[in-house]
Protein backbone atom coordinates (compact mmCIF):
# COMPACT_ATOMS: atom_id res chain seq x y z
CA UNK A 1 0.00 0.00 0.00
CA UNK A 2 1.47 3.62 -0.67
CA UNK A 3 1.60 6.06 2.45
CA UNK A 4 -0.09 8.98 2.15
CA UNK A 5 2.91 11.57 1.31
CA UNK A 6 3.60 13.78 4.75
CA UNK A 7 2.40 17.09 2.96
CA UNK A 8 -0.63 15.16 2.83
CA UNK A 9 -1.78 15.13 5.87
CA UNK A 10 -0.53 18.86 7.02
CA UNK A 11 -2.04 21.57 5.25
CA UNK A 12 -0.48 24.42 5.91
CA UNK A 13 -1.96 26.69 8.76
CA UNK A 14 -3.30 29.62 6.66
CA UNK A 15 -5.25 26.96 4.75
CA UNK A 16 -6.80 25.59 7.19
CA UNK A 17 -9.46 27.44 9.70
CA UNK A 18 -10.76 26.42 13.01
CA UNK A 19 -12.03 23.27 13.08
CA UNK A 20 -14.88 24.53 15.70
CA UNK A 21 -15.50 27.11 12.67
CA UNK A 22 -15.93 24.42 9.88
CA UNK A 23 -17.43 21.92 11.61
CA UNK A 24 -16.26 18.12 12.34
CA UNK A 25 -16.79 16.89 8.33
CA UNK A 26 -14.54 20.34 6.94
CA UNK A 27 -11.74 18.91 9.82
CA UNK A 28 -12.26 15.61 8.52
CA UNK A 29 -11.43 16.49 4.82
CA UNK A 30 -8.89 18.27 6.04
CA UNK A 31 -6.11 15.49 6.92
CA UNK A 32 -6.70 12.52 4.92
CA UNK A 33 -3.76 10.90 7.55
CA UNK A 34 -5.89 11.80 10.56
CA UNK A 35 -9.20 9.88 8.36
CA UNK A 36 -6.91 6.42 7.98
CA UNK A 37 -5.74 6.61 11.51
CA UNK A 38 -9.74 6.83 12.60
CA UNK A 39 -10.45 3.79 9.88
CA UNK A 40 -7.79 1.84 11.35
CA UNK A 41 -9.19 2.65 14.80
CA UNK A 42 -12.77 1.70 14.06
CA UNK A 43 -11.23 -1.34 12.81
CA UNK A 44 -9.10 -2.26 15.79
CA UNK A 45 -11.78 -0.99 18.70
CA UNK A 46 -14.87 -3.13 17.09
CA UNK A 47 -12.22 -6.27 16.91
CA UNK A 48 -11.27 -5.54 20.61
CA UNK A 49 -14.97 -5.50 21.59
CA UNK A 50 -16.37 -7.84 20.30
CA UNK A 51 -12.94 -10.08 21.42
CA UNK A 52 -14.11 -8.81 24.61
CA UNK A 53 -17.66 -9.84 24.72
CA UNK A 54 -16.78 -13.56 23.24
CA UNK A 55 -14.07 -14.28 26.34
CA UNK A 56 -16.73 -13.28 28.36
CA UNK A 57 -19.37 -15.23 26.81
CA UNK A 58 -16.87 -17.71 26.57
CA UNK A 59 -15.58 -17.53 30.44
CA UNK A 60 -19.12 -17.95 31.89
CA UNK A 61 -20.20 -20.76 29.42
CA UNK A 62 -16.75 -22.82 30.65
CA UNK A 63 -16.91 -22.20 34.30
CA UNK A 64 -20.40 -20.62 35.01
CA UNK A 65 -17.92 -18.15 37.90
CA UNK A 66 -18.58 -14.73 38.01
CA UNK A 67 -15.00 -15.17 39.81
CA UNK A 68 -13.49 -16.89 36.74
CA UNK A 69 -15.00 -13.62 34.48
CA UNK A 70 -13.59 -11.36 36.48
CA UNK A 71 -10.39 -12.91 36.75
CA UNK A 72 -10.15 -13.11 33.15
CA UNK A 73 -10.54 -9.48 33.08
CA UNK A 74 -7.45 -9.17 35.25
CA UNK A 75 -5.86 -11.26 32.97
CA UNK A 76 -6.48 -9.02 30.55
CA UNK A 77 -5.44 -5.80 31.47
CA UNK A 78 -2.57 -6.43 34.77
CA UNK A 79 -0.17 -6.36 31.38
CA UNK A 80 -1.08 -2.59 31.19
CA UNK A 81 -0.18 -2.18 34.34
CA UNK A 82 3.21 -3.53 34.54
CA UNK A 83 4.19 -2.55 30.30
CA UNK A 84 2.91 0.83 30.31
CA UNK A 85 6.30 2.72 31.21
CA UNK A 86 8.46 1.01 28.89
CA UNK A 87 5.73 0.97 26.14
CA UNK A 88 5.83 5.13 26.88
CA UNK A 89 9.39 5.05 25.92
CA UNK A 90 8.80 2.71 22.76
CA UNK A 91 6.35 4.76 21.36
CA UNK A 92 7.93 8.22 21.74
CA UNK A 93 11.56 6.47 20.85
CA UNK A 94 10.91 4.75 17.40
CA UNK A 95 8.73 5.04 14.74
CA UNK A 96 4.95 4.97 16.43
CA UNK A 97 3.59 3.55 12.87
CA UNK A 98 5.87 0.78 12.51
CA UNK A 99 5.19 -0.18 16.95
CA UNK A 100 1.51 0.01 15.62
CA UNK A 101 2.12 -2.10 12.40
CA UNK A 102 3.73 -4.70 14.83
CA UNK A 103 0.99 -4.58 17.42
CA UNK A 104 -1.78 -5.29 14.82
CA UNK A 105 -0.18 -7.93 13.30
CA UNK A 106 0.31 -9.43 17.54
CA UNK A 107 -3.80 -9.11 18.05
CA UNK A 108 -4.50 -10.70 14.77
CA UNK A 109 -2.79 -13.65 15.46
CA UNK A 110 -3.95 -13.85 18.84
CA UNK A 111 -7.98 -13.76 17.53
CA UNK A 112 -7.14 -16.41 15.14
CA UNK A 113 -5.96 -19.01 18.02
CA UNK A 114 -8.91 -18.11 19.53
CA UNK A 115 -11.14 -18.95 16.35
CA UNK A 116 -8.40 -22.20 16.13
CA UNK A 117 -8.96 -23.64 19.82
CA UNK A 118 -12.87 -22.66 20.47
CA UNK A 119 -13.45 -24.52 16.60
CA UNK A 120 -11.42 -27.33 17.51
CA UNK A 121 -12.75 -28.14 21.17
CA UNK A 122 -9.37 -27.39 23.00
CA UNK A 123 -9.70 -24.38 24.96
CA UNK A 124 -10.06 -24.77 28.51
CA UNK A 125 -9.80 -21.87 31.29
CA UNK A 126 -6.21 -21.66 31.42
CA UNK A 127 -5.61 -21.15 28.18
CA UNK A 128 -7.86 -18.31 28.24
CA UNK A 129 -6.45 -16.79 30.81
CA UNK A 130 -2.67 -16.84 28.33
CA UNK A 131 -3.92 -16.16 25.66
CA UNK A 132 -5.20 -12.99 26.85
CA UNK A 133 -2.72 -11.56 28.75
CA UNK A 134 -0.78 -11.80 25.48
CA UNK A 135 -3.29 -9.56 24.09
CA UNK A 136 -3.56 -7.74 26.81
CA UNK A 137 0.20 -6.92 26.44
CA UNK A 138 -0.12 -6.19 22.88
CA UNK A 139 -2.68 -3.43 23.28
CA UNK A 140 -0.80 -1.99 26.05
CA UNK A 141 0.86 -0.53 22.72
CA UNK A 142 -1.91 0.01 20.33
CA UNK A 143 -4.33 2.07 22.87
CA UNK A 144 -1.53 5.00 23.69
CA UNK A 145 0.50 4.99 20.17
CA UNK A 146 -3.08 5.76 18.13
CA UNK A 147 -3.80 8.32 20.70
CA UNK A 148 -0.30 9.72 20.83
CA UNK A 149 -0.26 10.34 16.94
CA UNK A 150 -3.29 12.27 16.78
CA UNK A 151 -1.99 15.79 17.39
CA UNK A 152 0.79 14.84 14.95
CA UNK A 153 -1.63 14.46 12.48
CA UNK A 154 -3.71 17.69 12.74
CA UNK A 155 -3.13 20.90 13.08
CA UNK A 156 -2.95 22.50 17.08
CA UNK A 157 -5.97 24.94 16.91
CA UNK A 158 -7.71 21.10 15.17
CA UNK A 159 -6.13 19.01 18.64
CA UNK A 160 -9.64 19.44 20.32
CA UNK A 161 -11.51 18.40 17.32
CA UNK A 162 -8.99 15.47 16.68
CA UNK A 163 -9.27 14.26 20.45
CA UNK A 164 -12.78 14.56 20.53
CA UNK A 165 -13.21 12.84 17.07
CA UNK A 166 -10.67 9.91 17.76
CA UNK A 167 -13.10 9.34 20.88
CA UNK A 168 -16.19 9.48 19.17
CA UNK A 169 -14.75 6.70 16.90
CA UNK A 170 -13.25 4.77 19.77
CA UNK A 171 -16.71 5.13 21.55
CA UNK A 172 -18.93 3.90 17.94
CA UNK A 173 -16.86 0.69 18.58
CA UNK A 174 -18.82 0.23 21.75
CA UNK A 175 -21.94 0.00 19.28
CA UNK A 176 -20.51 -1.78 16.40
CA UNK A 177 -18.22 -4.76 17.98
CA UNK A 178 -20.92 -5.87 20.71
CA UNK A 179 -24.11 -5.73 18.62
CA UNK A 180 -21.91 -7.62 16.04
CA UNK A 181 -20.61 -10.03 18.77
CA UNK A 182 -24.08 -10.65 20.15
CA UNK A 183 -25.42 -11.61 17.04
CA UNK A 184 -22.15 -13.24 15.87
CA UNK A 185 -22.96 -15.39 18.48
CA UNK A 186 -25.92 -16.17 18.56
CA UNK A 187 -25.99 -17.03 14.86
CA UNK A 188 -22.60 -18.59 13.83
CA UNK A 189 -20.96 -19.38 17.35
CA UNK A 190 -18.18 -18.08 19.24
CA UNK A 191 -15.22 -19.39 17.42
CA UNK A 192 -16.49 -17.55 14.09
CA UNK A 193 -16.69 -15.07 16.09
CA UNK A 194 -13.08 -14.72 17.09
CA UNK A 195 -12.64 -15.32 13.65
CA UNK A 196 -14.38 -12.57 12.26
CA UNK A 197 -12.34 -10.32 15.23
CA UNK A 198 -8.98 -11.42 13.79
CA UNK A 199 -10.32 -10.39 10.34
CA UNK A 200 -11.43 -7.03 11.66
CA UNK A 201 -7.87 -7.04 12.51
CA UNK A 202 -6.00 -7.48 9.41
CA UNK A 203 -8.53 -4.37 8.16
CA UNK A 204 -6.70 -1.90 10.64
CA UNK A 205 -3.48 -3.08 9.11
CA UNK A 206 -4.05 -2.44 6.32
CA UNK A 207 -5.42 1.39 7.11
CA UNK A 208 -2.61 1.27 9.23
CA UNK A 209 -0.30 0.57 6.51
CA UNK A 210 -1.33 3.98 4.52
CA UNK A 211 -0.22 5.77 7.47
CA UNK A 212 3.13 7.96 7.16
CA UNK A 213 6.00 7.59 9.03
CA UNK A 214 5.37 9.13 12.68
CA UNK A 215 7.75 10.17 15.26
CA UNK A 216 8.03 12.58 17.90
CA UNK A 217 11.23 14.27 16.87
CA UNK A 218 14.40 14.64 18.61
CA UNK A 219 13.80 14.11 22.82
CA UNK A 220 14.68 17.39 24.93
CA UNK A 221 15.14 14.60 27.61
CA UNK A 222 18.21 12.82 28.24
CA UNK A 223 19.51 10.77 31.07
CA UNK A 224 19.87 7.44 32.82
CA UNK A 225 17.59 4.30 30.68
CA UNK A 226 16.44 4.56 34.55
CA UNK A 227 15.99 8.72 33.79
CA UNK A 228 14.21 8.00 30.62
CA UNK A 229 11.89 5.66 32.06
CA UNK A 230 10.66 7.20 34.70
CA UNK A 231 10.35 11.08 32.72
CA UNK A 232 6.56 10.54 32.40
CA UNK A 233 6.27 10.15 36.40
CA UNK A 234 8.50 12.88 36.85
CA UNK A 235 6.76 15.18 34.40
CA UNK A 236 3.50 14.58 35.83
CA UNK A 237 4.89 15.04 39.81
CA UNK A 238 5.81 18.76 38.27
CA UNK A 239 2.13 19.91 37.46
CA UNK A 240 -1.13 19.35 39.79
CA UNK A 241 -3.18 19.76 36.59
CA UNK A 242 -2.09 16.79 35.39
CA UNK A 243 -1.88 14.85 39.05
CA UNK A 244 -5.33 16.15 39.06
CA UNK A 245 -6.46 14.62 35.56
CA UNK A 246 -4.97 11.33 36.11
CA UNK A 247 -6.46 10.85 39.69
CA UNK A 248 -9.92 11.60 38.65
CA UNK A 249 -9.50 9.15 36.12
CA UNK A 250 -8.76 6.80 38.00
CA UNK A 251 -11.68 6.68 40.57
CA UNK A 252 -14.80 5.55 37.76
CA UNK A 253 -11.94 3.62 36.14
CA UNK A 254 -11.57 1.39 38.78
CA UNK A 255 -14.89 1.46 40.62
CA UNK A 256 -17.29 1.48 38.03
CA UNK A 257 -16.28 0.49 34.19
CA UNK A 258 -16.08 -3.13 36.16
CA UNK A 259 -19.34 -3.49 34.97
CA UNK A 260 -18.52 -4.11 31.54
CA UNK A 261 -17.01 -7.06 32.48
CA UNK A 262 -20.13 -8.45 34.23
CA UNK A 263 -22.38 -7.48 31.72
CA UNK A 264 -22.74 -11.02 30.26
CA UNK A 265 -24.05 -11.80 33.47
CA UNK A 266 -26.17 -9.20 34.21
CA UNK A 267 -27.62 -10.13 30.80
CA UNK A 268 -27.98 -13.41 31.76
CA UNK A 269 -28.87 -14.21 35.28
CA UNK A 270 -30.44 -10.77 35.87
CA UNK A 271 -32.60 -9.72 33.27
CA UNK A 272 -33.26 -13.03 31.50
CA UNK A 273 -31.37 -12.92 28.16
CA UNK A 274 -29.49 -14.23 25.93
CA UNK A 275 -26.33 -13.24 23.93
CA UNK A 276 -28.08 -11.08 21.44
CA UNK A 277 -29.54 -9.30 24.35
CA UNK A 278 -26.23 -8.88 25.99
CA UNK A 279 -25.41 -7.59 22.13
CA UNK A 280 -28.39 -5.31 22.75
CA UNK A 281 -27.39 -3.70 26.12
CA UNK A 282 -23.88 -3.13 25.12
CA UNK A 283 -25.10 -1.32 22.04
CA UNK A 284 -27.01 0.71 24.13
CA UNK A 285 -23.73 1.50 26.13
CA UNK A 286 -22.14 2.44 22.91
CA UNK A 287 -24.82 4.75 21.26
CA UNK A 288 -24.94 6.89 24.33
CA UNK A 289 -21.05 7.16 24.43
CA UNK A 290 -20.89 8.17 20.59
CA UNK A 291 -23.55 10.92 21.49
CA UNK A 292 -21.34 11.95 24.78
CA UNK A 293 -18.13 12.34 22.55
CA UNK A 294 -20.03 13.96 19.52
CA UNK A 295 -21.44 16.36 22.35
CA UNK A 296 -17.97 17.52 23.36
CA UNK A 297 -16.51 17.62 19.76
CA UNK A 298 -19.47 20.24 19.19
CA UNK A 299 -19.40 22.25 22.72
CA UNK A 300 -16.11 24.14 22.82
CA UNK A 301 -17.52 25.48 26.00
CA UNK A 302 -18.13 21.80 27.43
CA UNK A 303 -14.81 20.93 26.73
CA UNK A 304 -13.50 24.27 28.70
CA UNK A 305 -14.99 23.93 31.30
CA UNK A 306 -13.20 22.18 34.20
CA UNK A 307 -16.13 21.46 36.39
CA UNK A 308 -17.99 19.32 33.83
CA UNK A 309 -15.57 16.31 34.30
CA UNK A 310 -16.65 16.04 37.68
CA UNK A 311 -20.02 16.49 36.99
CA UNK A 312 -19.67 14.23 34.05
CA UNK A 313 -17.65 11.15 36.27
CA UNK A 314 -20.44 11.54 38.93
CA UNK A 315 -22.87 11.03 36.37
CA UNK A 316 -21.24 8.10 34.72
CA UNK A 317 -20.88 6.20 38.33
CA UNK A 318 -25.34 7.04 39.52
CA UNK A 319 -26.03 5.64 35.74
CA UNK A 320 -24.33 2.26 36.54
CA UNK A 321 -25.29 2.31 39.51
CA UNK A 322 -29.25 2.95 38.65
CA UNK A 323 -28.87 0.19 35.75
CA UNK A 324 -27.11 -2.40 38.73
CA UNK A 325 -30.34 -2.28 40.56
CA UNK A 326 -33.46 -2.41 37.62
CA UNK A 327 -35.05 -5.80 36.61
CA UNK A 328 -36.30 -3.58 34.18
CA UNK A 329 -34.93 -4.48 30.25
CA UNK A 330 -35.87 -1.30 28.41
CA UNK A 331 -34.87 0.72 31.56
CA UNK A 332 -31.72 -1.25 31.86
CA UNK A 333 -31.23 -0.34 27.79
CA UNK A 334 -32.39 3.50 28.93
CA UNK A 335 -29.75 3.92 31.74
CA UNK A 336 -26.64 2.15 29.74
CA UNK A 337 -27.11 5.14 27.14
CA UNK A 338 -27.13 7.68 29.70
CA UNK A 339 -24.04 5.92 31.56
CA UNK A 340 -22.29 5.87 28.14
CA UNK A 341 -22.97 9.12 27.22
CA UNK A 342 -21.85 10.98 30.64
CA UNK A 343 -18.36 8.13 30.18
CA UNK A 344 -17.54 9.64 26.98
CA UNK A 345 -17.67 13.19 27.79
CA UNK A 346 -15.89 12.66 30.75
CA UNK A 347 -13.33 10.72 28.78
CA UNK A 348 -13.18 13.36 25.94
CA UNK A 349 -12.93 16.06 28.22
CA UNK A 350 -10.05 14.38 30.33
CA UNK A 351 -7.68 13.39 27.64
CA UNK A 352 -8.14 16.76 25.64
CA UNK A 353 -7.38 18.49 28.65
CA UNK A 354 -4.10 16.27 29.09
CA UNK A 355 -3.37 16.20 25.20
CA UNK A 356 -2.74 20.19 25.07
CA UNK A 357 -0.70 20.13 28.64
CA UNK A 358 2.21 18.04 27.37
CA UNK A 359 4.75 18.21 24.25
CA UNK A 360 4.99 15.57 21.64
CA UNK A 361 8.47 14.56 22.45
CA UNK A 362 7.12 12.95 26.12
CA UNK A 363 3.36 12.66 24.89
CA UNK A 364 3.87 8.35 24.63
CA UNK A 365 5.53 8.45 28.27
CA UNK A 366 2.81 11.09 30.00
CA UNK A 367 -0.24 9.38 28.21
CA UNK A 368 1.27 5.69 29.15
CA UNK A 369 1.10 7.08 32.97
CA UNK A 370 -2.48 8.62 32.27
CA UNK A 371 -3.23 4.39 30.72
CA UNK A 372 -1.80 3.21 34.51
CA UNK A 373 -5.14 4.14 35.26
CA UNK A 374 -6.67 1.68 32.97
CA UNK A 375 -4.17 -0.95 34.10
CA UNK A 376 -5.57 -0.72 37.59
CA UNK A 377 -8.96 -1.79 35.92
CA UNK A 378 -8.05 -5.50 36.61
CA UNK A 379 -8.03 -5.02 40.29
CA UNK A 380 -11.14 -3.29 40.20
CA UNK A 381 -12.48 -6.37 38.14
CA UNK A 382 -11.37 -9.00 40.39
CA UNK A 383 -12.44 -7.24 43.07
CA UNK A 384 -15.77 -6.74 42.01
CA UNK A 385 -16.12 -10.31 40.37
CA UNK A 386 -15.12 -11.52 44.29
CA UNK A 387 -17.48 -9.55 45.94
CA UNK A 388 -20.06 -10.47 43.38
CA UNK A 389 -19.18 -14.12 43.74
CA UNK A 390 -20.28 -13.50 47.35
CA UNK A 391 -23.20 -11.24 47.69
CA UNK A 392 -24.21 -11.11 43.88
CA UNK A 393 -23.84 -9.30 40.95
CA UNK A 394 -26.29 -6.18 41.40
CA UNK A 395 -25.24 -5.48 45.01
CA UNK A 396 -21.67 -5.84 44.08
CA UNK A 397 -21.84 -3.21 41.84
CA UNK A 398 -23.78 -0.84 43.62
CA UNK A 399 -21.37 -0.73 46.18
CA UNK A 400 -18.65 0.09 43.89
CA UNK A 401 -20.29 3.04 42.47
CA UNK A 402 -20.91 4.31 45.55
CA UNK A 403 -17.43 3.92 46.67
CA UNK A 404 -16.44 5.98 42.89
CA UNK A 405 -19.04 9.06 44.33
CA UNK A 406 -17.37 9.31 47.28
CA UNK A 407 -13.85 9.38 45.68
CA UNK A 408 -15.00 11.95 43.26
CA UNK A 409 -16.24 14.61 45.38
CA UNK A 410 -12.94 14.09 47.68
CA UNK A 411 -10.65 14.36 44.41
CA UNK A 412 -12.94 17.52 43.61
CA UNK A 413 -12.49 18.50 47.21
CA UNK A 414 -8.37 18.24 46.75
CA UNK A 415 -7.89 19.63 43.85
CA UNK A 416 -9.68 22.73 43.26
CA UNK A 417 -8.89 23.22 39.37
CA UNK A 418 -11.35 20.40 38.17
CA UNK A 419 -14.01 22.59 39.66
CA UNK A 420 -13.16 26.17 38.48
Amino acid sequence: MAQLREAEHRPSRAAVASSEERGMMEALRAYPAFRMLLIGTLATNSAFWMYQVAVGWLALELTDSPLFVGLAGFASGIPMLIFSLPAGVIIDRYDRRIVLLIAQCGVMLISGVFAAMVGTDIIRPWSILVLVAVYGTIMTFIFPVRTAMVPSLVDRPDIAIGVALNSAVQNATRVVGPSLAGVSIALIGVSETFAVAAAMQALALVATSRLPSNTSGPSRHAGTRWEVLTLGFRIVARSPFLIALIVLALAPTVLVMPYINLMPIFARDELGLGSTGLGVLLASTGLGTVAGALSVARSPSLRGRRGSQVLTATGFAVGVLAFAVTPNVPLAALLLFGAGWMSAAFLAINQTALQLSVDDDVRGRVFSIYLLTWGMLPIGQLAVGALADVVGTPLAMLSSCLAAIACIAVIAWRFPSLRT
